[in-house]
C-alpha cells in the first residue's frame, strides 16, 4: 500500500515513518525543501526519541517530495497532517483547505479509489463539511470513487513513536464501509488493539474531548494546590494520594490496587503547554460558544492555566523579597524528551521576567536552538544548566529533565546569588530534604511530614 502524507511536522512525520516501518511506501509532502532534504538523508528535523533511528531504517520506503500531485496519484490513502493554528477566535483551516484543493485536483486524473484521511486536529464537522466538498468539487468525482476518514492521533510528544507503534486505540471515523476496509489495511502490522469505527464528526469530537479531559485534570490539580498553599502543613500531593485511593479511581482487582496513569495528571505544576492542549481547549471553547452552548468550564481551564504560570512566577518573587535582577529558567521545552517550545511554561516564565526588565538566562537539553530562533538576543543561552544558574536571584526549574536530578543541592546553592531562591515548579526535587532557598508548588506554608506516601509517575 502507498500512502501520501501532507505535512512533515510532529504528527505527519511520526505517522509516515511509523507506517513505513510496517512495509508501506510513504510519500512525505512538504514545501520546505531543507526539511525534506534532512528527511532524505535520514535526519529527523524534529527531536523525538526513536524517530531518527526509525527514519534511517526505513529510508528506502520514505519519499520526501514537494510534488504533491505525483505523490497523491500513487497513493491509496492521502493523509492530511498540516497545522491548524488558533487565530485568537477559531482554528485556522487555511492549510487544511489548501491540502484538500490539491488532493481534489490530483484525484481528478486518477481511476483508482482513494481515501482522504484527516489526521490534523480539527473541530467537529471539518472532514465532512469542509474537506469533502472541496475534494469532490475539485475532482469532479463522487463518494463512490473517493472515501473520507477522520483518523485522530493520540501521540504524546516525547513518546510519539512508541504511542504510534503500540496504540492504545485506533479511531476510524469513516464515510463508508469501503473507506473502513482501506483504513484497516493501512494499520496492518500493528499490535492488536481496540478499533473504534464511527463517523468522521464523532471521531473529531473524540480527539478534542480526550485532550480537554487531560487539561481538566491538570487545571483541577493546580487549583487544589493553590488552596493547599494557603494552609499550614498541607501538601497537595499528599491530598491527591488520599483522593486516588478511592476504588472508583484506583480499583482493587484480585487484591491488588491498580493506579491508572490518568492520576499522574493530578499533580501541581506550571500548567499545560505544548502544541495540543492549549490550542484544543481554546478551539473547543470557541466551538461551544459558536453553537450557543452555555458552559464556562473550558474557559475556566484556560483562566486557571494562565493564572497558574503567573502565580508560580510570583512565588519566586515573593520568596526573594519582591524583586530580582537575574532569573534562570531551567527547561524551555514544554515537557521532557522534546524540543517543542510552543506554549511552554518555561518560556512564559521567561517572558514574565523580561516584562519586569530582568536579565533572563535559560538552559534546555534539546530546545535551546528553537528558543534562540524565537527569542534571539532577548535571552542568554547556556549549554550547561549550572552556567545558567550562576549568580541568579531566582531559578525556576520548569521542565522535568531527568538530568536536572543529577545536580546536587550544594551545587545549586554554590552557584546562585547570595540569598538566591529556587522554585521547583513540577516537584522534581520532592524527595530531597527541604532547603530554605527552595519553594515547591502546591505545598502548604509549613510542610512537616517528609515521608508521606505519594503515587509514582
Amino acid at each position: 500500500m502507498n500512502l501520501a502524507v501532507f505535512g512533515t511536522g510532529y504528527v505527519g512525520l511520526v505517522s509516515g515513518v511509523c507506517l513505513a516501518n510496517t512495509g508501506k511506501k510513504v510519500f512525505c509532502i512538504d514545501i520546505n525543501e531543507d526539511k525534506l532534504q534532512k528527511i532524505k538523508n535520514g535526519i529527523a528535523p524534529i527531536y523525538e526519541p526513536g524517530l531518527e533511528d526509525l527514519l534511517k531504517k526505513n529510508k528506502d520506503r520514505i519519499v520526501p517530495t514537494t510534488d504533491a500531485r505525483s505523490a497523491i496519484q500513487q497513493a491509496e490513502v492521502v493523509m492530511i497532517a498540516v497545522g491548524t493554528p488558533f487565530d485568537g477566535q477559531h482554528i485556522d483551516l487555511s492549510y487544511i483547505k489548501q491540502a484538500a484543493k490539491e488532493i481534489g485536483q490530483a484525484v481528478k486524473e486518477m481511476d483508482s479509489y482513494v481515501v482522504v484521511t484527516v489526521k490534523s486536529t480539527v473541530v467537529p464537522g471539518t472532514t465532512m463539511d469542509v474537506v469533502r466538498p472541496i475534494v469532490l468539487e475539485e475532482s469532479g468525482k463522487s463518494e463512490d470513487e473517493i472515501g473520507f476518514c477522520m483518523n485522530p492521533e493520540f501521540l504524546r510528544e516525547g513518546n510519539a513513536v512508541e504511542d504510534f507503534k503500540e496504540p492504545d486505540r485506533i479511531v476510524l471515523g469513516v464515510s463508508s464501509e469501503r473507506a473502513e476496509e482501506v483504513m484497516r489495511r493501512l494499520y496492518d502490522g500493528f499490535p492488536e488493539t481496540d478499533v473504534m469505527v464511527t463517523n468522521p464528526t464523532t471521531a473529531e469530537m473524540v480527539k478534542y474531548t480526550a485532550n480537554t479531559l487531560l487539561a481538566l485534570n491538570i487545571s483541577y490539580a493546580n487549583e487544589i494546590a493553590r488552596i493547599c498553599e494557603t494552609l499550614e502543613d498541607v501538601d497537595s500531593e499528599d491530598v491527591f494520594a488520599g483522593v486516588i485511593k478511592d476504588k472508583r479511581v484506583s480499583p482493587i482487582i484480585n487484591g491488588e490496587r491498580i493506579t491508572p496513569k490518568l492520576t499522574t495528571y493530578l499533580r501541581a505544576g506550571c500548567g499545560f503547554g505544548g502544541s495540543c492542549f492549549p490550542k484544543d481547549v481554546k478551539a473547543l471553547a470557541s466551538f461551544a460558544r459558536d453553537r450557543k452552548v452555555d458552559g464556562k468550564l473550558l474557559d475556566g481551564l484556560l483562566h486557571i492555566n494562565k493564572s497558574q504560570m503567573e502565580h508560580i512566577f510570583e512565588l519566586g518573587l515573593k520568596k526573594h523579597g519582591g524583586e530580582a535582577k537575574k532569573v534562570a529558567i531551567l527547561g524551555t521545552a514544554f515537557k521532557p524528551d522534546t524540543d517543542d517550545i510552543r506554549e511552554s511554561p518555561g518560556i512564559r516564565l521567561a517572558e514574565f521576567a523580561l516584562e519586569r526588565g530582568m536579565e533572563v538566562h535559560v538552559h534546555d537539553y534539546k530546545a535551546l536552538e528553537n528558543t534562540k530562533a524565537e527569542y534571539g538576543e532577548k535571552l542568554k543561552y547556556h549549554e550547561e544548566p549550572l552556567a545558567a544558574v550562576e549568580g541568579a536571584d531566582i531559578v525556576y526549574v520548569a521542565t522535568i529533565w531527568d538530568d536536572y536530578l543529577q545536580i546536587a543541592d550544594e551545587a545549586y546553592e554554590a552557584r546562585m546569588a547570595d540569598g538566591g531562591v529556587m522554585v521547583d515548579c513540577r516537584s522534581l526535587y520532592k524527595n530531597r530534604a527541604e532547603q530554605p532557598w527552595r519553594v515547591r508548588v502546591g505545598v502548604g506554608k509549613k510542610k512537616q511530614n517528609q515521608n508521606s506516601e505519594v503515587y509514582a509517575d
